[in-house]
């Protein structure tokens, strides 16, 4: 593809996960924003497929795009009231958190700016070399992060099930009803 369709494909892009993962964050129905999170992992995907990492496109469709959206729904399915509208579900530090996530990204577009990004014109490699390079990577250097990433994911959906399975208030007993008056001769 030629540079002017890299870079509409990249803007495209880019702009799918911005307003998604936009949508997220600031959705109060929680099951919506787990469900926006569907277009914002697919527009990952067609980056690393604009980037020729073909390996990471596959990953990104089927773990993220897959698996990890059915686990957040299963975990909102687990959940007692998690979409009840009498439920607040924004959080009262909602005004520590925006000033905070402003200063964060002045910070990041700070840094990001006065980093001397290299480019190259080498192509990238094919699809079994780059998977077989990612592969000795996980098993040398990034072992225990990958490892890391794995029990986090079992935490949550342990602690899925743990919510969904917590005792629950009894229900008050019904009313007994009135005698039926009995009719005399």
């Amino acid at each position: 593809m030629n540079s002017l369709g890299m870079q509409i494909a990249f803007y495209g892009l880019s702009a799918v996960v911005l307003v998604a993962a936009l949508a997220v964050v600031t959705r109060r129905n929680v099951a919506h924003a787990a469900f926006a999170l569907l277009p914002c992992f697919l527009g990952l995907a067609g980056l690393y497929a604009a980037l020729d990492a073909d390996f990471f496109f596959v990953i990104q469709v089927l773990v993220y795009a897959g698996a990890i959206l059915v686990l957040f729904v299963f975990a909102l399915m687990l959940t007692r009231d998690v979409v009840n509208p009498t439920t607040p579900q924004m959080n009262r530090l909602t005004g520590y958190a925006v000033p905070m996530a402003l200063v964060l990204l002045l910070v990041t577009s700070a840094l990001l700016l006065m980093h001397n990004w290299r480019t190259t014109a080498d192509a990238p490699a094919e699809a079994g070399r780059q998977a077989a390079d990612l592969g000795v990577a996980l098993i040398g250097p990034y072992a225990v992060p990958f490892e890391a990433a794995s029990l986090i994911l079992l935490a949550a959906l342990v602690g899925a099930v743990v919510l969904a399975k917590t005792e629950r208030e009894p229900e008050p007993e019904p009313p007994a009803l009135a005698p039926i008056p009995e009719e005399g001769p």
